[in-house]
């Protein structure tokens, strides 16, 4: 009898947002979805792993991240422009 093939733990429990599920997200956050959009292909060509290569488990954790990453550098422009 043949073993049974696993998939790499990796692959088990992980299952990738679809882009509506991002896009929804940065709505509710008030984001625009270009910006959702753009967080979605980013992650997806680097196979939801983080810059260090390692498997991102939460995607919303990274999309806070990112947003948050927005709105620090929107103000930090719209304070320059003041001045």
């Amino acid at each position: 009898m043949q073993k049974k093939i696993q998939p790499p733990a990796l692959f088990v429990h992980h299952v990738p947002p679809k882009v509506e599920e991002v896009k929804g997200y940065f709505i509710q956050k008030g984001i625009p979805h270009q910006e959702a959009e753009d967080f979605y292909h980013v992650y997806e060509n680097r196979h939801w792993t983080s810059r260090k290569g390692s498997f991102i488990k939460n995607w919303r954790t990274a999309a806070y991240q990112w947003i948050a990453s927005i709105l620090k550098t929107t103000s930090h422009c719209l304070q320059e422009a003041r001045h």
